[in-house]
């Protein structure tokens, strides 16, 4: 077995993973402020009032998902050594086409491994409040990217005339851009240039680190030499950081997820997925990706099914939308920009560094006006509105347009008939895919031959021709309406009952 491990002297002790080690530098990366906020942003945000042990925050995931990326890279190593010494056991010409950690210089294999690391860990440090709630919060490119650009921070200067700064606006503007407002990945990146220039990493190992987030940034190669060749290994690391169907983000938060919230939807075999990685050496474009044995398929359809089994089951359920459809009500004339200042480099971590969960709702309340400040009070103390209708797609209506045009159509049959109810009432539309994210750059299938030789399987949809991932691929889709319902007395109950079968009498 590879050990990398000489730096790894601190360790800290999780439920879902065990006990997980850390360097000094990663010890130092999570006790700064940027990072030790996460500590008050929830992983999943109101699930706990569905499940209450959801109380699991992104500080954790944050440092699992680096343990995980460890535990990847670890085992695509270890496997091809293992390959590599059977095929030598049995006298077996190799094709060469297995990435072994012995054709690379050691310092080189030791400082990829801790850049992902750190990579990883470093992830998803831009997360604002209340999870991806806060999106529609967030500050506009154009603001975000002229920030970063002028910053005057000297740690990011690199001579008189360029910084760092400037370096990953020119990224962000020419390569990720499409969006009016940014999200936190975005904000990640800057976030973890200012953290780690404080900590003393040099620029150019602070370029590599961002570039394994996000290949597009592109701020530097990632070059290692096999034989007379140099191989492009930034797909490999990118691919463990964020990659499809699998990557390490992913697979800590359903292990994470189903763990806090008792069920057992988002559970699958991690071993039998490590066990099937290997680091692939394409040849045509020069670069090592990472593949999976066409035997570990069944894996990864598991892994699959799982991730769409705690989405419909968990993180759709009708009262975790709820919270999602009360909030949505309430900040629905704010604008972007209102709780995050992009004036100055320092207004800006300041403002992150404020907005925990609980700070942010308070923030809020202040904001809205009128009946909404009800329900951001109502929001808090768990006072959640009631579905009285659900919109499934059937024969004539079985488009987006169709499910939000039936809810909208419901939402104003109570409103005509209940007038008061017009700013406690709105509908709530989820057409998303639990198994979205397939698009990004994908883990190679690869096949054996009698020889032990691994090569790209020559079936490049794989994934689209697995029956499992076909039946799981398509939308989810359901339109709900909520409105405030006061059942405590017998009043209210009426009231409750007649929305309910005006609803009922429309669909």
């Amino acid at each position: 077995m590879l050990l990398l491990s000489d730096k790894l002297t601190k360790s800290i002790l999780d439920p879902i993973h065990g006990l997980i080690k850390m360097t000094e530098e990663e010890m130092e990366i999570i006790s700064h402020p940027l990072f030790h906020r996460l500590r008050k942003i929830k992983q999943n945000t109101f699930l706990y009032y569905v499940f209450p042990s959801a109380n699991h925050t992104r500080f954790e995931h944050s440092i699992g998902v680096m343990h995980l990326a460890n535990e990847m890279f670890i085992n695509c190593i270890d496997n091809a050594h293992t390959l590599s010494g059977k095929q030598n056991k049995y006298s077996l010409k190799g094709n060469n086409k297995i990435f072994n950690y012995k054709n690379i210089d050691p310092d080189s294999l030791e400082d990829l491994y801790y850049d992902l690391r750190v990579a990883a860990l470093l992830h998803d440090i831009g997360h604002g409040p209340m999870s991806h709630l806060f999106d529609k919060f967030a500050p506009t490119y154009d603001n975000f990217t002229s920030m970063i650009r002028n910053d005057p921070d000297p740690n990011l200067k690199i001579d008189d005339y360029k910084s760092l700064g400037q370096e990953l606006a020119n990224s962000l503007e020419t390569d990720i851009v499409h969006k009016k407002l940014i999200e936190h990945e975005q904000a990640s990146y800057y976030l973890s240039v200012k953290l780690l220039r404080e900590l003393g990493f040099s620029l150019n190992r602070i370029r590599r680190i961002l570039t394994i987030m996000e290949a597009k940034l592109d701020l530097t190669d990632y070059n290692i030499k096999l034989g007379d060749s140099e191989y492009n290994i930034l797909p490999f690391l990118n691919q463990i950081v964020a990659g499809a169907p699998l990557d390490c983000d992913r697979m800590d938060y359903l292990l994470r997820d189903s763990y806090f919230t008792g069920v057992t939807y988002g559970t699958y075999d991690l071993n039998r997925l490590l066990k099937s990685l290997l680091p692939f050496i394409d040849n045509e474009q020069k670069s090592i990706r990472l593949g999976i044995k066409k035997s570990g398929l069944p894996a990864i359809e598991n892994f699959l099914q799982a991730r769409y089994e705690l989405y419909i089951q968990v993180y759709f359920h009708k009262t975790n939308r709820a919270c999602n459809t009360m909030l949505n009500k309430a900040t629905e004339e704010l604008k972007a920009g209102e709780f995050i200042d992009c004036s100055h480099p320092n207004s800006f971590i300041e403002s992150y560094l404020t907005l925990s969960d609980e700070a942010f709702l308070k923030e809020l309340k202040k904001k809205v006006k009128n009946h909404n400040k009800d329900t951001i009070d109502d929001l808090s103390n768990r006072r959640l509105w009631k579905r009285v209708a659900e919109v499934f797609p059937k024969k004539g209506m079985q488009r987006y347009e169709d499910i939000e045009s039936k809810a909208k159509d419901l939402k104003k049959q109570i409103i005509d008939k209940f007038p008061e109810f017009s700013p406690f009432i709105n509908e709530d539309v989820i057409n998303d895919n639990p198994l979205k994210g397939m698009d990004n750059d994908k883990t190679i299938l690869l096949s054996k031959d009698e020889s032990e030789n691994y090569d790209k399987d020559p079936n490049e949809n794989w994934l689209n021709n697995s029956i499992i991932v076909d039946a799981l691929s398509s939308k989810y889709l359901v339109g709900r309406v909520y409105m405030k319902a006061d059942t405590s007395t017998h009043e209210g109950k009426e009231k409750y009952r007649e929305t309910k079968q005006i609803a009922q009498d429309n669909l």
